[in-house]
Order: structure tokens, then C-alpha cells, then sequence
């Protein structure tokens, strides 16, 4: 236990220690904690953002999945699927657009649907209510509002072997 303490205090004192730290770039000792955490691949550059690659949840229900391959500097070609066990699920394909720290997400093949997640680099986030055309994209008793998606491999390839349940390769 007293290692932690020491660690942390380690840490708290360093925190002004940064070359950015008191310059006034982005608030000092935390915009220079991030900025380490950044240049250390911890945290997601945003300046940098892509949402090219193979997101997933886990659970008891079963893995849901996102993936996404760039078609041109913020927009892709992606796919989903969201599980609720054996037989409930959401599943589509549509485009996304990446705008800052949103994503504007548009399914096709179906009804209209068209909503905003989310998204930190890190965790995509479908927000907890989408127009009711979503639905066609889900079996009975299934929702895509409220979905989570945690980046874990990046790049078109990886997006690309992403698999679905009726279709075959969600992001092909």
C-alpha cells in the first residue's frame, strides 16, 4: 500500500515538471499529463483521429461489432452488429462521416436510418435513442440505442475481417 501512495505523489509532483506545463498550451499540468500520454500511444491523438478499424464489446449475450473502412479523408464504408443472445440482433452496413467527436452514421439496404454517436478514439457510442427506421435493422426485441464499441485493432485491413451473422463480412 505505501507504494502506491508513493507512486502517486511521484507522479502529482512531476506533473508541473513539463516543457508545456506552464507555457498556457491547453491548461497546464493536465494538458502536459495528456500530451505524454498521447506521444506514449496511451491516449488517441485527436488531432490524428481515425475510425478505420475493428471495434468490439463482449458480454455473456455474445461480441458486438463495429468496423470501418476509409473511402476519403473523414468518410467510410462501415458495418455493425450488435448481439442480445442467439436469436436477437441488430445488423447493417451504411456509411459514417467522422466529424470531430462525433460520428455521423447512415444505414443502407433497409428503412431510413441516420443518427450521431460519439466517438473518443477510444469508445464509439451509439446514443440511447435513434429514429424509429433503426428498428428494421434489428429482429424483434433488439436495439442498436445505448451500443458501446471499444476500438481494438486498427486499420482497413482489420476492418475488413470483421464477420457478422447474416452478412458474411460486415466491412467488405
Amino acid at each position: 500500500m505505501k507504494r502506491h501512495w508513493a507512486f502517486a505523489a511521484l507522479l502529482l509532483a512531476g506533473c508541473g515538471q513539463g516543457e508545456n506545463a506552464s507555457n498556457g498550451e491547453g491548461g497546464g499540468a493536465g494538458a502536459a499529463l495528456d500530451q505524454l500520454a498521447i506521444s506514449k500511444g496511451l491516449l488517441p491523438d485527436p488531432r490524428n483521429r481515425s475510425l478505420a478499424g475493428r471495434f468490439e464489446t463482449s458480454s455473456e449475450l455474445g461480441t458486438d461489432k463495429f468496423c470501418a473502412v476509409a473511402e476519403n479523408d473523414d468518410g467510410y464504408r462501415m458495418g455493425f452488429l450488435a448481439v442480445f443472445g442467439p436469436e436477437s440482433k441488430c445488423e447493417g452496413q451504411g456509411s459514417a462521416k467522422l466529424e470531430g467527436d462525433s460520428v455521423v452514421i447512415s444505414l443502407s439496404g433497409k428503412e431510413s436510418c441516420s443518427f450521431t454517436a460519439s466517438y473518443d478514439g477510444i469508445v464509439l457510442r451509439f446514443p440511447g435513442s435513434v429514429p424509429e427506421g433503426c428498428t428494421a435493422y434489428c429482429s424483434r426485441n433488439a436495439s442498436m440505442s445505448g451500443t458501446r464499441y471499444y476500438f481494438v485493432d486498427p486499420g482497413d485491413e482489420a476492418a475488413k475481417r470483421t464477420l457478422g451473422r447474416f452478412i458474411e463480412k460486415l466491412c467488405d
